[in-house]
């Protein structure tokens, strides 16, 4: 009834509703007219009408006061659909029945023809629907004949998928002529849909001859209207694809689709993180709320993708205070802003502070008392650090060692250090140095009450300078995409899912602990170019190229998540493991701070020979060869 209270202020409105009111009291009446007809061989016999006596007018109350109640009119005919007829369906029986039981009870008082009645309910029906599709049809033709005089050529249109999601999706296009979108049919595996029609569009093949109907359809664009399609399913369409033309775009996955909604709108580009080998990660969060709810957050690195993405987390379960740090101005602005926009989230205080700092970290620490620290501060970049790694020592050991400091000082309750798969027999100082602060955290467990845990995991996708960013920036500049090694594989996440199992590895965290995340299969960087360039539209070799640079220096082949010393046990979270041994006792913790006494020392004289041969010591496993003009001292 909200519908028709709006109305009341609308004129136009009001005079529609009132058209397609009269209009449906008229097909409802003529609809006895008609029964009568037929039931007496084509004579109309007006004492079995009762249109116009108290019968007839209570009929004509109960069906008007049934049309209100549903909104009937309030519904656009042009858009007519199964919901639609439904209601009229629903209408024009529940009038019948009851105005159908006030007949029966008087029948002695009238003349009644039950026979009569029994055909005004099937034509009342056919009469209402049937007007309602002629306006839709109406309208269809009308768009068939406004897409033939569009100029633009049109793009050849191959659906994959015959259920729910692929009949609207093909609804959607021919409503919509301006897309100039001709479908030439449909793929899908069910066997007992070959041959079949939607809409008058034949399934012609199973997914796997998606080649050879593209090429003798000469098909432009390949929709998936699969919303449940597993990433298996999507990276084969995918690989089927890349020696077509076509370009590939999806529906959103099931859970993006709310009410079973499926518009023009809702079709996307294929997107790489549909593509990663391995099911979405989706998981119970109650326990991350028990340790983050109604307290005091600090994190580091706020303004970065990680920090910013825990930050976003964090607020959604209520912590008393959020405290966003970051030396980046305009990264930890952006998610300030983001924080107050989107969630109206006004418990935060945002902090621009370097880690480096450490007078100013005690200071911080002093004046929040945080209760839980996620510190995802760092600098990341592999060959940006084997030129300058003075700047990892000081920043990643040092800054993280203030932290530490300032929280065992402060009464930190926990304290979640962000490591890398970098850290695993590391080759790059980058890795070496946080491969120290995992060694580190484990040294001060038994300095205080703060339980001090390490998260490691590989790459994310969509992170500030992560390969997918440089592909997109190549692809719109030079064209050439840059590999270091068509052997190279890397691991990858999702930055919300990476992000959600820190969140939960924090829980689990008792103290010293590294845990790992369960990332899935490796995936080949040469394989994710070609892939990426497919789904951008362009074509390997002739509108993109790929090209071989060689190691930039600290880059391994194959990325590790745990080192052969460490052994790795399940955890209550089925994606995360616990480093159950690890070769860490090198040192006694006299000896392991005086080392990094010695690296600080290095690091301040610039003598970058000197800190990968102290990191060396540290971490006995490490290959840390370098170049000669790195090893020179600045």
């Amino acid at each position: 009834m909200n519908s028709l209270k709006k109305l009341m202020s609308n004129k136009n409105a009001l005079l529609s509703f009132f058209e397609k009111l009269v209009i449906d009291v008229i097909l409802f009446n003529l609809s006895t007219l008609i029964a009568v007809w037929l039931r007496f061989d084509y004579s109309l016999k007006i004492s079995y009408m009762h249109i116009d006596d108290p019968y007839g007018i209570l009929e004509n109350v109960i069906f008007i006061i049934f049309v209100l109640i549903l909104e009937i009119p309030t519904q656009m005919w042009e858009f007519t659909s199964v919901k639609e007829i439904s209601d009229v369906v629903f209408v024009v029986t529940l009038t019948k029945i009851v105005s159908g039981v006030f007949l029966y009870v008087f029948r002695s008082e009238v003349t009644w023809s039950r026979g009569a009645y029994l055909i005004s309910w099937i034509v009342a029906i056919l009469l209402l629907a049937g007007a309602r599709l002629f306006v839709r049809v109406i309208k269809e033709r009308r768009n068939v004949n406004a897409k033939d005089s569009l100029v633009r050529k049109e793009k050849n249109v191959l659906i994959v998928g015959a259920g729910d999601a692929g009949e609207k999706v093909i609804r959607e296009i021919a409503a919509h002529p301006e897309l100039n979108y001709r479908i030439v049919g449909i793929l899908d595996d069910n066997p007992h849909k070959k041959l079949n029609k939607i809409h008058g569009f034949p399934v012609l093949d199973r997914i796997e001859g998606l080649p050879s109907v593209v090429r003798r359809y000469n098909v432009d664009t390949i929709i998936i209207a699969i919303p449940s399609a597993s990433r298996q399913l999507l990276r084969k369409i995918v690989s089927l694809a890349s020696d077509t033309p076509a370009e590939i775009k999806t529906l959103p996955s099931i859970w993006e689709i709310i009410d079973g909604k499926v518009t023009i709108n809702s079709i996307r580009d294929v997107k790489l993180e549909d593509l990663l080998p391995r099911p979405e990660i989706v998981t119970d969060t109650s326990d991350i709320e028990k340790y983050v709810s109604g307290k005091k957050i600090l994190v580091t690195g706020a303004g970065g993708s990680i920090g910013s993405e825990i930050a976003r987390q964090v607020a959604k379960f209520g912590p008393a205070l959020l405290i966003l740090l970051d030396k980046s101005e305009n990264g930890v602005f952006r998610v300030e802003m983001y924080l107050k926009e989107k969630f109206n989230y006004v418990k935060e205080n945002t902090v621009v502070c370097d880690i480096r700092n450490r007078g100013k970290i005690f200071r911080i620490f002093e004046k929040y008392k945080p209760d839980v620290v996620f510190h995802a501060a760092a600098h990341k970049h592999v060959p940006l650090m084997e030129k300058n790694p003075d700047e990892a020592v000081t920043n990643n050991i040092f800054g993280t060692k203030n932290l530490l400091d300032a929280a065992l000082n402060s009464g930190v309750c926990r304290f979640v250090n962000i490591s890398t798969d970098k850290a695993v027999n590391p080759t790059s100082v980058m890795g070496a140095s946080k491969r120290v602060i995992e060694l580190m955290l484990k040294y001060y467990t038994d300095k205080g009450e703060t339980i001090f845990t390490s998260v490691r995991f590989g790459n994310v996708l969509g992170s500030a300078g992560s390969v997918i960013e440089i592909f997109n920036r190549q692809i719109k500049e030079t064209g050439v995409l840059t590999i270091t090694d068509p052997r190279m594989e890397r691991y990858f996440m999702l930055i919300p899912e990476a992000v959600q199992l820190v969140l939960h590895a924090g829980a689990l965290g008792e103290g010293g602990e590294i845990f790992v995340l369960k990332m899935g299969e490796r995936v080949n960087i040469m394989e994710l170019a070609k892939t990426y360039a497919k789904l951008s539209g362009f074509k390997v070799g002739k509108d993109i190229k790929i090209k071989i640079i060689g190691n930039r220096g600290g880059e391994k082949l194959f990325e590790e998540l745990w080192g052969e010393s460490e052994i790795t046990e399940r955890t209550e979270n089925p994606y995360i493991l616990r480093i159950k041994t690890s070769a860490d006792g090198i040192y006694d913790s006299a000896e392991f701070f005086e080392k990094l006494k010695q690296l600080n020392e290095a690091a301040n004289n610039l003598n970058f020979k000197h800190i990968r041969e102290i990191f060396s010591e540290i971490i006995p496993e490490a290959k840390l060869d370098g170049t000669k003009d790195e090893e020179e001292t600045r």
